[in-house]
């Protein structure tokens, strides 16, 4: 039986790179990981499970460490996945079989199919991929980015096609990673140096249409995607796959996107396509969904019919591939359109099969209720009709016996205005029910609706609703006890209201009814819906009540966390019925995947942002500005922070002795996270938890977070002092630190609003950040530091390495090396040149990429992307 190498390139894998090995245990002769760079436990995790581990220093080129890889395995055929693409145990097990079927054959390679996945492991595309291949000397990569085996130069390499019984799995295609590749320039960069060298090469402009695309920018988008179509090779015609049909479909999708694009100039683009691969249905699937956003539901239906057609006739891994992904949408989107056009019987005939498959698709019924309400025989013959409808349910999706499937259905009937056949259920339930129902619905059922729901409800939303100005979008926003919060949410109350949203600013703190933000007036605002609440560490759903309010209207709370996941366990355990979070960390996303996936769907990666300053403000030149070195932010003594776990813990416990044990680890490594420091100091002391007390014991390491906070801090704060710099610390506590003694170390007004803040930062010449607590994140002193055209002054993370390079367009310290702090300090004070290029650099790419008006278009996209899978 022929030898299986296989390999893959890595850089901070901790979270996928178990799965990624797993499933070749037993199956292939030897694992090969060559890592670049990672500061994760990666490579530990690697070597623990037997993989070979080789280290490359990165240079721009994934070719070059794809084929350094190469060079290291020694069987006779090479499996190359990433770290997040895995085989399942079946599909592993026939791989053997396959590779001693075609061993003697004359095929170099195999292709499988290839299956993204989203964050809930949902198919959102199926393609294929060349993955398992000989190890010959002729096969190598090429290009830098989006790299491609070739045979002597060639792309032309002889392949079986085994998609039909071969599927990888790919997880990097989540809300997450969309998001970090939008706040990330290296594709781009790369595939810019790629196409300096290769200009004609068609395939490298599609792909920076596809980074155009994920960034935001639709114009360029659509105009790399026409340039690679004019560069595309006669004979890709009537091919298909990822660099022939599937750039038309990105450019028709791209358009359907940009509001003043014309329809004669889509329907251009689609006959093209149509005339060029006849028999993919994701043209057709794209239009209509276009045709069935603008209220054109009769044309919307007849493209999602042709679609799904097509897919059932022809479609298979390189045919159709967006649409295979996404059958259930098709076809409630059809069901839509049916609604919308009158033909109430066919909606029902359309919902009816898709609960036939899933009778727990909380829209697809909502969309049935809605025909069945509307409908003369049903909805139209009062309670009698009703009685029938919840027959029709009975019989053929649910056990109106069940509890549980009576819930299901009095909400959805409360979703789709169905009044008479909510208060048929009501009929049904024994006073018993009645109260936990009740309990359940937040107390809809014991009260009248606070407004009439409308079948227009249910109307297909705009594809492109988040991007478009003056949509009708309602939005509550929140002031509370934290000032820098408030400063943020007059940041996007500004950005949303210019785009021509409604908004409305809630104080939780209470104030009196005549103040424009009480309840009383929020209670108004509700009175005619909210569509988005906005908030910060979960100001906006500590509230039961509130919570209530968010599910009676169907309100979809996006929740931003700027301070670690693990402070906010209750919070996270109870959250609205549509919640989307974003952390500024990419361990803090992992986290809540980790610990919270039954409570939490949607959690993505979003990136701190800073305030732009207005055209007219002067800036201070560099040598001119009062201050040399500044920094903005508390100070506390860490070991009164510890001491908050005696509350939990007595001092003479081993669980008090984890989070003392986990400190020093903390401070004697400060490459490690808190929950890494935790997960180490646990299995030092060789503690077995439940899942229940792991949990417990991960929400009190908060204390931990907040010392070494602290910690290093204070020692940031010392070893600058000690060197004589001068020195203006501008915050609460300082008075606790011994360097504000020293006649160079100065305190300023600790009662200044943040906002103000911003003033004093475009006074310094260095303002310094510390950030313990973001291994692979960002905070915002670093981007309010360069919009003010200073110098951030940082310690490091995973994130800040991928986007911002070192004496570029930043100053970057080592905590571990704090001796070495002062001098590069000095030389940013000393060498002016360096120090205005390195504000100039980071002032351009901080404006273009991360304000506040980014910040806006990041939540929106989570906005439209819930109001499409509705």
């Amino acid at each position: 039986m022929p030898g299986i190498s296989q390999c893959m390139i890595v850089k901070n894998e901790e979270q996928n790179i178990e799965r990624a090995l797993s499933w070749g245990k037993g199956i292939v002769a030897e694992q090969i990981v060559v890592d670049t760079g990672s500061t994760d436990r990666t490579k530990e995790i690697a070597r623990q499970m037997g993989a070979k581990v080789y280290e490359f220093t990165w240079c721009n080129d994934f070719s070059a460490a794809k084929n350094y890889a190469l060079d290291k395995a020694t069987q006779e055929w090479i499996a190359f996945l990433d770290a997040d693409e895995y085989f399942s145990q079946e599909d592993a097990k026939k791989l053997s079989f396959y590779l001693e079927q075609l061993h003697n054959n004359e095929f170099d390679g195999i292709v499988t199919a290839f299956v993204d996945l989203d964050n809930d492991g949902k198919i959102l595309q199926v393609g294929s991929h060349l993955r398992i291949f000989r190890k010959l000397p002729e096969l190598r990569y090429c290009r830098r980015i989006h790299e491609c085996l070739t045979k002597d130069g060639s792309k032309k390499i002889h392949a079986a096609d085994l998609t039909r019984e071969l599927s990888i799995y790919h997880t990097g295609y989540g809300k997450a990673e969309s998001q970090r590749k939008k706040g990330s320039k290296r594709n781009l960069e790369m595939i810019l140096a790629e196409l300096l060298d290769h200009p004609e090469d068609y395939e490298m402009h599609g792909y920076l249409g596809n980074e155009y695309a994920r960034m935001g920018d639709l114009s360029q988008a659509e105009a790399s995607y026409e340039k690679a179509i004019s560069l595309m090779p006669e004979e890709k015609k009537g091919v298909y796959g990822v660099t022939s049909s599937e750039i038309w479909q990105r450019l028709l999708h791209v358009m359907t996107m940009i509001p003043e694009k014309e329809t004669s100039e889509l329907l251009k683009v689609y006959q093209q396509a149509r005339e060029g691969w006849p028999e993919d249905g994701d043209h057709d699937y794209i239009l209509g969904q276009y045709y069935a956003s603008h209220g054109d539901y009769q044309t919307g239906a007849q493209h999602l019919r042709q679609a799904l057609a097509l897919l059932e006739q022809y479609g298979y891994t390189a045919k159709s591939a967006i649409l295979s992904g996404q059958i259930l949408k098709a076809y409630e989107m059809l069901a839509m359109c049916c609604f919308n056009m009158g033909d109430l019987e066919e909606c029902v005939k359309i919902t009816a099969m898709m609960l036939k498959e899933n009778p727990y698709l909380m829209s697809v019924l909502v969309v049935m209720l809605s025909a069945l309400a509307k409908d003369p025989g049903t909805g139209g013959r009062g309670q009698a009709g009703a009685t029938e409808a919840a027959a029709f349910l009975g019989n053929n999706f649910y056990q109106l016996q069940s509890l549980k499937d009576r819930l299901f259905i009095l909400q959805a009937a409360m979703g789709a205005g169905y009044q008479e056949l909510v208060e048929v259920l009501k009929g049904t339930l024994t006073p018993e029910e009645f109260v936990a129902v009740d309990q359940a619905l937040g107390g809809k059922l014991s009260r009248p609706a606070s407004r009439e729901v409308s079948s227009q409800l249910i109307a297909v939303p705009s594809v492109d609703s988040g991007q478009r100005r003056g949509n009708g979008l309602r939005i509550v926003l929140f002031y509370c006890s934290t000032e820098s919060f408030n400063f943020f949410a007059d940041q996007l109350d500004r950005e949303l209201r210019a785009r021509g949203y409604e908004t409305f600013i809630l104080d939780v703190r209470n104030p009196s009814a005549e103040d424009p933000h009480s309840y009383v007036s929020f209670a108004r605002f509700v009175s005619s819906g909210v569509d988005v609440a906005i908030c910060y560490d979960a100001m906006g759903i500590r509230d039961q009540a509130l919570i209530d309010i968010w599910n009676e209207q169907e309100t979809l709370v996006v929740d931003i966390f700027m301070d670690p996941p693990l402070r906010f366990h209750p919070s996270l355990e109870n959250t609205p019925a549509k919640y989307h979070l974003f952390c500024c960390d990419r361990e803090h996303v992992a986290y809540v995947r980790q610990y919270f996936k039954k409570e939490i769907s949607q959690v993505d990666f979003m990136p701190h942002v800073g305030v732009v300053p207005e055209e007219n403000l002067r800036v201070i030149p560099y040598k001119e500005r009062k201050y040399d070195i500044l920094f903005c932010g508390t100070y506390y003594q860490p070991d009164g922070q510890m001491a908050e776990i005696t509350k939990f813990y007595p001092e003479n416990t081993r669980e008090f002795e984890l989070y003392q044990r986990a400190l020093q680890n903390l401070r004697h490594n400060s490459k490690l996270s808190v929950v890494q420091g935790v997960l180490l100091t646990m299995n030092q002391m060789e503690l077995k938890l439940s899942e229940k007390e792991w949990r417990s014991v991960l929400n009190i390491s908060n204390y931990v977070d907040w010392a070494i906070r602290m910690h290093q801090r204070g020692r940031v704060v010392t070893a600058l002092a000690e060197s004589g710099l001068e020195l203006y610390l501008l915050g609460r506590g300082w008075e606790n630190h011994p360097s504000v003694s020293l006649s160079h170390v100065h305190r300023i007004d600790d009662r200044i609003p943040y906002g103000e803040t911003l003033s004093y930062m475009a006074n310094a010449r260095i303002n310094l950040n510390v950030m313990p607590g973001f291994k692979q994140g960002t905070h915002d002193r670093i981007f309010n530091t360069l919009l003010q055209r200073s110098v951030p002054l940082t310690d490091s993370s995973a994130w800040i390495d991928d986007n911002y390079t070192d004496g570029v367009d930043i100053a970057l310290y080592d905590l571990d090396h704090l001796e070495k702090l002062p001098d590069i300090a000095k030389g940013l004070l000393v060498d002016t040149e360096l120090a205005e290029r390195i504000i100039e650099n980071g002032y351009q790419k901080t404006v273009s990429q991360f304000t506040w008006g980014h910040c806006v278009d990041w939540i929106l996209d989570a906005v439209r992307e819930e109001r499409i899978s509705r």
